[in-house]
This record gives C-alpha cells, structure tokens and sequence, in this order.
C-alpha cells in the first residue's frame, strides 16, 4: 500500500469514526407530551359557540371615549413602538437565517506593484524566465512587477445535516413569537389604559358625592348654629357637625390629588406629553356589565399571545438542539474563484489567455474541540426544557386566572347588590335623623353617624363599581385580547 493509498484509507476511516461517534453522543431527546387543559373552566360552565375571547378591542369597549384613549395610546405608547422595533429586528434576524442557505458569492478586484530583490529566488527566476528564448515578448515578467486581478469567488457550505434549515426554522418560530408578545404588549396596553379610564371615572362621582355631601353637611352647620342661637343646641354640636364638614372637604382635596395623579398616569401610557380628554359619567359607563361567554379552556391555547408565544420559543428551541448536534458533524463546502489576471492592465479584459478560475471542494471536521460541542449541545437540551416548563407554566397561571378573574367578577356582582340596598337605607337613615334632629327626637350624633356611614356607604359602592369594570378589563386580558 502506497502513501497516497494509505492517506486515502486515513481520512475515510476518521471520516466514519466522526459520523459514528456523532450518532452515538447526540441523541435528541424524545418530544414532550403536552399536559392536557380542563375542559371546561366550570362544571356548570355553559360552552356556547360565541365567546367574548374572540372580541377584538374595538368591540369588546363600547365607550367612545375610551376606544379613542386607546387608539391614541396604540398609536403613541413608546413601549408599544419599541416592540413594533423589536419585531423588524426579529424580521430580520430571519432573512439572515433564511440566506445562510445560499452560497456566499463575492465580487472582488485588485492591483499592486512590487519590485523584487535582484539576490531573491522571486528576482533571480524573473530574470531567468525573461532570458528563454521561449518567452514571447508580451509575456515577459515586468520591473517592477505589476498585477492586475478582476473576478468572483464564492463558497457554499452543503446543508447536509439540515444545520442551516433548523437554523432558519428557529429564527422564524422566534419571529412568530416577536408577533405574539407584539400582540401581549397591546393587549396589556388596552388594559392598562382602560383601568385607569375606570379609576378616573370612579373618582369624578367619588368628587361629585363628596361636594353633594359637604353641602348638605354646611347647611346642618348653619341649621346647628341657628339652634344654639335659639337656645336648643349647644357649641359641642355645632364643633362636631363642623368637624365632620372639615373632614369631607380634607377627603375632598385627597381625592383631587388622587385625581390629578391618575390623569398624568393616563397621560404617560397614552405617550403624549398633554391630552384634554373627556370622560363619561359613571352611571352611563357602569351599566351592570355581565359575565357572557368565556368560552373553554383550550381556547386559551389558541388565542391567549403570551401562550402562542411561548409555544414559538419551544419550537424555536427544538430546532436549536438539531443545529447544535449538527456541530458534530463534517461540513462539505463547494469553492472557487473566476476572473482575469494579468501584469499588464491592457491585457486584463476580453482576453482568454487572461482567465483564471478554480473550483474545488473541502471537509471539515471537529477532533479537539468537541467537548466544547458536547457543552453546546446538553445546553441547547438543557434550554428546550426550560422553554417547555416556561410554556407549562404560562398555561396553568392563565387557566388560573381566568378562574381567579371569574370568581371576582361573579362575587363583586353579589357585594353591589348588597352595597346599593345598604346605600339606599344609609340615605332613608340621613333623612329620618334630620327630621327627627329637627323635632328633638334625635341628638346630634346619631345624625354625624348617620351622615358619615352614608358618605362612607357611597363612596365604597363608587370603588366596588371601578372593581368590577376593571375585573372585565382584566378579563379580556387574561381571554388574550381578542388578537386571533
């Protein structure tokens, strides 16, 4: 057996040694079986075929004043643009993927002059090569010698193991996935914007029961005053109805502040730097919103963005482990350059005896470097099951919370009930007392208890309203946001 024979045989058996040893390392792990969601959130839980889930904003909010909050805020909300960025750079980490499957062909030109040492073997051969009688007289080697290079090249590496597709099946489930989180940032926006439509709402009558209260409660001062004049009352009520009128007009400037806070929030997620909006009254937007069709839980799979996106990063991930494994493996690449070349600039172009060209193709293989591969490879595994368990759990917490969210709303509908009679009997009380307070037949502090547990029963049937129109906000957060 020769050299050549025997380098030959060398190569071919380290060649299979690689693709055996590759096999046996890289065992992708078996898929994971999906965890089966409930079918229905309830027992009784009725699954029509219409549900509030499929809703888009637009339809889901019916008040015209705050569809134009949001339009404004989708429109200038610099989080919201900001992930609009992150979706184009997602777009175009995907076309570089999707071009590393074609060969990389580049164009190139150059010249250089050079003289060479007369004692060189570069000086010496020139001078000989001109001497033979050979050498014609327009192919004798100038001095200084002169090159002339014009042409393309290109390299191809063969996409045997399916390294580059994988490649670009991850950069487009990673760009899916961009979309989707896309879609959870305006979902959250709409959100966010709403609630705090609905805090703002809730404090206008919160102000407007208060300023109703602490007229009412200036003329018991002025009634109490008049009484003491006239012998019935002493200074000890007219200090207590006093106090009780300071104390709504301190409430009063708290809820001012609370105001004026809440609407620079407003103003800050809608991305402006000043807005004059206008708000509906509360008994206009609060008009006993009802629980309506959830739908079923593996709609949540379907429409909810967090959990489509997180289901991208999987697929993402499991493409990962294929391109790490095909690390292991020898890549073929195809080459070659084409072109002119020349020592004289006039002989460069249209000139056959100019044109140059190679073409060839080569192996490359991991010998010492593969514990590195290894380390590579149990990291891409390591990282598909950390996106498995983000998925897993992405999918409990919102099962979760679409329960969470039904409980609320369902048990803040039963608290109004109860808060509006008991508000109503606070008022029916406040009257009672002033009659009474009026005739002797009543003192003082039973009409200041009256008076505050009514102001207290009201402003707290005010806040219950805001919950729960900030829990079907929250509810059409947690359904996905109507994005299908």
């Amino acid at each position: 057996m020769n050299w050549n024979t025997r380098t030959v045989a060398f190569v071919g058996l380290m060649t299979l040694s690689i693709l055996v040893f590759g096999c046996q390392a890289t065992k992708i792990q078996e898929d994971i079986n999906y965890g089966q969601t409930p079918k229905v959130y309830f027992d009784e839980n009725k699954n029509g075929d219409s549900t509030i889930a499929v809703l888009q904003w637009e339809e889901f909010f019916q008040d015209p004043a705050l569809k134009d909050l949001i339009a404004v805020a989708l429109t200038n909300n610099q989080e919201n643009l900001k992930t609009l960025e992150r979706i184009k750079l997602a777009g175009a980490e995907f076309k570089m993927a999707r071009v590393g499957m074609l060969p990389e062909i580049n164009g190139f030109a150059g010249a250089y002059r050079q003289r060479f040492g007369e004692y060189t073997m570069d000086g010496v051969g020139n001078a000989d090569s001109n001497l033979s009688p050979s050498v014609p007289e327009d192919k004798k080697i100038p001095d200084p010698y002169r090159d002339f290079i014009i042409g393309a090249q290109f390299n191809w590496e063969l996409d045997i193991w399916g390294k580059y597709k994988n490649r670009k099946k991850a950069a487009a489930a990673r760009y899916l996935a961009s979309q989707e989180m896309a879609n959870l940032v305006k979902t959250l926006l709409i959100s966010e914007v709403a609630q705090s439509y609905y805090i703002l709402v809730g404090l206008d009558e919160e102000l407007r029961v208060l300023e109703e209260n602490i007229r009412l409660q200036e003329l018991a001062v002025n009634l109490t005053k008049d009484l003491k004049t006239a012998g019935k009352e002493n200074q000890l009520a007219v200090d207590q109805f006093e106090a009780l009128m300071l104390n709504s007009k301190a409430l009063l400037v708290e809820k001012q502040r609370q105001l004026r806070s809440e609407e620079l929030r407003l103003t800050g997620l809608l991305g402006v730097y000043q807005f004059d909006h206008q708000r509906l009254g509360l008994d206009r937007v609060f008009d006993r919103p009802e629980l309506v069709q959830i739908g079923l839980p593996s709609d949540l799979l379907l429409l909810r963005p967090d959990i489509r996106s997180a289901e991208q990063e999987l697929l993402a991930s499991k493409a990962d482990i294929s391109v790490a494994r095909a690390a292991y493996f020898p890549s073929f690449n195809l080459f070659g350059m084409a072109g002119f070349n020349a020592f004289d600039f006039s002989r460069l172009f249209l000139n056959p005896a100019s044109s140059v060209y190679q073409f060839g193709a080569g192996l490359v293989a991991p010998v010492f470097n593969r514990n590195q591969i290894r380390a590579n490879f149990e990291a891409a595994n390591s990282r598909q099951r950390i996106a498995w368990y983000d998925y897993e759990q992405t999918v409990l917490r919102s099962y979760l919370e679409v329960l969470d969210l039904v409980n609320e709303f369902q048990t803040y509908d039963e608290q109004l009930q109860v808060k509006t009679y008991e508000v109503e009997v606070q008022k029916r009380s406040v009257e009672n007392s002033n009659t009474m307070f009026m005739v002797g037949y009543a003192n003082y502090l039973e009409v200041i208890n009256a008076q505050s547990r009514a102001l207290q029963s009201q402003i707290e049937l005010i806040e219950l309203k805001v919950k729960q129109l900030q829990s079907n906000v929250k509810l059409y957060r947690a359904l996905g946001g109507g994005w299908n």
